[in-house]
């Protein structure tokens, strides 16, 4: 009897948080990859949230890219040698019915000291360089929990997002005289990680529970006292 006391506590108890506290869980889909965002902008597919799971509260958007690029200088210079700066940039602008989602911005930078010009244009020798550090990843991401973001996300399919991507370099020589060549190369991707509240029981399911408990109680008792 005092065991089923115990529980009978216990389910009341439970019984009031969880009626006043949905259980929060979060699920995360990943779109198609675009192999070449410099070239061709297109679209990446995010399945929507599957509404029979419980209530959308908020939509994290992450954006990935793998940013190779490379830099090359020549120092045409006859009279000095050059210190350049050289900057290479990616920029992806991922949008959607709603407007502009997440915008990501990379960059790689690298600083040449080179010779007077060795008279090969070649972007090696004495005075010039190429630079080439591989790929780089680069991400960023935003949260959304307004109305209408919820419901462009919601629901049977995919959100159908348009990627946009260019890129920039700049070169700059103290010798006033730079040879440069700038050739990069980016992906683009996503994912959606959707926080949703699990629906939870009526508060009159868990007073069902409790009167077939108590029930049980006085059955016991009874049989205990024949």
């Amino acid at each position: 009897m005092k065991k089923l006391t115990q529980t009978l506590v216990a389910i009341a108890a439970f019984t009031s948080v969880a009626a006043a506290h949905a259980a929060t869980q979060t699920v995360t889909v990943n779109s198609n990859v675009i192999a070449n965002a410099k070239v061709s902008n297109g679209v990446l597919d995010l399945t929507k949230f599957d509404t029979t799971l419980g209530t959308l509260q908020s939509v994290k958007v992450d954006l990935f890219s793998s940013f190779t690029p490379t830099l090359k200088v020549e120092n045409l210079s006859t009279s000095s040698g050059s210190t350049i700066d050289a900057v290479a940039s990616e920029k992806l602008v991922l949008s959607a019915a709603t407007g502009t989602l997440v915008v990501l911005q990379g960059s790689v930078s690298n600083t040449f000291v080179e010779a007077v010009f060795d008279g090969n244009a070649n972007y090696a020798g004495l005075s010039g360089a190429t630079y080439a550090p591989g790929a780089k990843l680069f991400s960023n991401s935003a949260v959304f929990s307004d109305a209408d973001t919820l419901s462009l996300f919601s629901g049977v399919g995919a959100v159908h997002a348009n990627l946009a991507g260019t890129a920039t370099s700049s070169f700059n020589g103290t010798s006033g005289n730079t040879k440069s060549l700038s050739v990069t190369a980016f992906n683009g991707y996503a994912s959606v990680t959707y926080t949703y509240a699990q629906p939870v029981p009526e508060p009159e399911t868990y007073a069902m529970l409790l009167a077939g408990l108590g029930l049980m109680g006085v059955v016991a008792r009874r049989r205990k006292s024949v």
